[in-house]
């Protein structure tokens, strides 16, 4: 059975982006590697690392070709609402409906793009 056992996001800036996925998602430190620039966060799913990079990324959302990393929540409102207390900013200003529920897109400082999504629960 083939598995995705490690997700990779390559940002410009490491301290801004452990600052991001810290402070603002919540996420903590697992491990550093190469002098800091490999960071390991601490996940319950496949292994997250933040690799430091020389260029940001150069995203075209939506619509264009991509990976693009899920946050899923149970209450939208609040977690955008907490998120953006953070410092987090939104490319919606409030949820937006898609076939399984709701989301709100976001860019990190190195330009990726996450979701943050709630399912509907039927």
């Amino acid at each position: 059975m083939t598995n995705f056992s490690v997700i990779g996001i390559y940002v410009d800036d490491i301290d801004k982006a452990k600052e991001f996925y810290c402070d603002a998602l919540g996420f903590e430190v697992e491990n550093t590697y190469n002098d800091g620039c490999i960071i390991q966060l601490k996940s319950e799913g496949p292994t997250v690392i933040l690799e430091k990079v020389d260029k940001p990324a150069n995203t075209v959302y939506p619509g264009g070709s991509q990976v693009v990393l899920c946050v899923a929540t149970d209450n939208i409102d609040k977690t955008s609402k907490e998120y953006r207390e953070k410092g987090v900013d939104f490319l919606h200003d409030a949820p937006q409906p898609f076939v399984a529920g709701l989301v709100m897109a976001m860019k990190d400082p190195a330009g990726n793009i996450l979701e943050l999504l709630q399912f509907k629960k039927e």
